[in-house]
């Protein structure tokens, strides 16, 4: 990844008390650095291990499970942490390519037989009977499930201060959000407590904590990874999507997972659009810095820079976005915020402090939508990817003040337009809290995508 290294803070010196240090020492006769704990891996790395039998699969959930023993009660990156079915999943005799690495699971995804709250008072009871689909599929391909995630509350925000489950604390700073809703995932993963982890999509939800904890955030096009078993609101835009720590991970799961060989990989010198206008526009200035040393970057690895916009203003959202999710929202949780209001934060059920849409505005915002996506494909016959930055800001304060549009900002005109879109990690601000920049491809083109994104890698 493209990294800045700042000189040690205070904030440095309080993260490693919390969360201790890299695992790495100096292997004096060779001259390099030698891990010696096991979760500082990548996903694709310990696999290399395993294959060969340096490391068992049992070895390698046992060191994940001591660690988040020892680091998740300041973190609070799970809900649910499934050791005993993660042992037996690490001598299962299945085989497969991601057997042995322990991966976890956002808790909106239903796990066959292990409690899925969903963020939520209302399913604090629920243990589903079957696994979602990404939950089976990552399963059959030999996967060690080691629980379950935090989440904002449905799914339904940025932050990952959930009022039911506890707050999510950001691994590179514990009095900073992690972002959200897939904060727990990202913060496991960025903590070193998973190899990976699977999150939820609808406006941002893998990619701003993923830009916010300092890991990879992968949301594949719309319905490349199925829905099914996930405890989402908002159909027309849900996406499911992978946390990892980097590209090469994310590629080799969702590869895993789909099957198949890759289809119409990058081109050799991938035309790069850079959308300035309205992404660029509210950037702290750490943000932007990162971007341009981010541009110059691609331009030494070859790729062709240019700048290109896409169809969309400020006023985008409310015509395009909003009204569908309102009334999905509505129409998935409007009943039981009816007979049990005391199962919602005040804060989700702002949403039903006033009437749903009309079919009127409903069938409007469709056409706007529809129109929006074809327009932003278009100009994916002129690049092969868009560039912005994920967040344009880093990880604001748990205590505040938090500006959740401005946070959302960059990433919801990529579920609107059903694109693919990966963020990856950009370096850091002053205060030595991560910057994510993201790509995005045209719908279909996720193995492209990812492709140009191993550039960064």
């Amino acid at each position: 990844m493209i990294a800045d290294s700042p000189c040690p803070s205070r904030r440095d010196v309080l993260a490693a008390l919390l969360f201790g240090a890299a695992g790495v020492r100096l292997d004096a006769r060779a001259g390099t650095t030698r891990t010696t704990d096991l979760t500082a891996l990548d996903a694709v790395e310990a696999a290399r291990r395993l294959a060969s039998g340096a490391v068992t699969p049992l070895q390698l959930t046992n060191a994940y499970l001591e660690r988040i023993a020892a680091r998740d009660p300041v973190l609070h990156a799970f809900i649910t942490v499934t050791a005993d079915r993660a042992r037996r999943d690490a001598q299962a005799p299945l085989r497969g390519p991601l057997r042995g690495i322990p991966i976890a699971h956002k808790d909106l995804f239903e796990t066959a037989g292990v409690l899925t709250t969903g963020g939520s008072r209302l399913y604090r009871a629920h243990v589903p009977a079957r696994d979602a689909a990404i939950v089976a599929a990552l399963a059959r391909t030999g996967a060690v499930m080691l629980g379950k995630t935090n989440t904002h509350e449905l799914g339904g925000g940025v932050t990952t201060l959930n009022p039911f489950y506890g707050t999510t604390r950001n691994p590179a700073n514990p009095l900073r959000i992690p972002g959200g809703s897939s904060g727990g995932s990202a913060a496991a993963v960025a903590a070193h407590l998973a190899a990976a982890a699977t999150g939820s999509d609808t406006g941002g939800s893998v990619r701003i904590p993923a830009a916010l904890c300092g890991c990879v955030g992968f949301k594949p096009s719309y319905g490349r990874l199925s829905t099914q078993g996930l405890l989402g609101a908002c159909p027309t835009f849900d996406h499911v999507g992978l946390l990892t720590r980097s590209v090469a991970d994310a590629s080799w799961i969702f590869r895993a997972v789909v099957g198949g060989a890759a289809s119409r990989p990058a081109p050799r010198r991938p035309r790069i659009g850079i959308a300035r206008r309205f992404f660029f526009e509210r950037l702290q200035p750490d943000v932007e810095s990162a971007m341009t040393r981010v541009v110059e970057r691609l331009r030494e690895r070859g790729a062709l820079m240019v700048d290109r916009d896409l169809p969309l203003d400020d006023h985008t959202m409310a015509r395009v976005f909003d009204p569908i999710v309102a009334e999905e929202i509505w129409s998935r949780y409007g009943s039981a915020w009816k007979v049990r209001p005391q199962d919602f934060s005040p804060a989700f059920a702002a949403i039903f402090a006033t009437p749903p849409p009309s079919l009127v505005e409903i069938a409007r915002a469709r056409r706007a939508r529809a129109v929006f996506q074809a327009a932003v494909t278009d100009v994916f016959d002129e690049v092969d990817v868009i560039l912005t930055p994920t967040v344009p800001i880093t990880a604001p304060p748990i205590a505040g003040p938090i500006d959740a549009a401005l946070i959302l900002r960059n990433t919801w005109p990529f579920n609107a337009a059903r694109t693919p879109a990966i963020s990856m990690p950009a370096g850091a601000d002053r205060d030595g809290l991560p910057i994510g920049v993201q790509l995005a491809a045209a719908p279909g083109r996720d193995d492209a995508l990812l492709a140009v994104a191993a550039l960064l890698d």
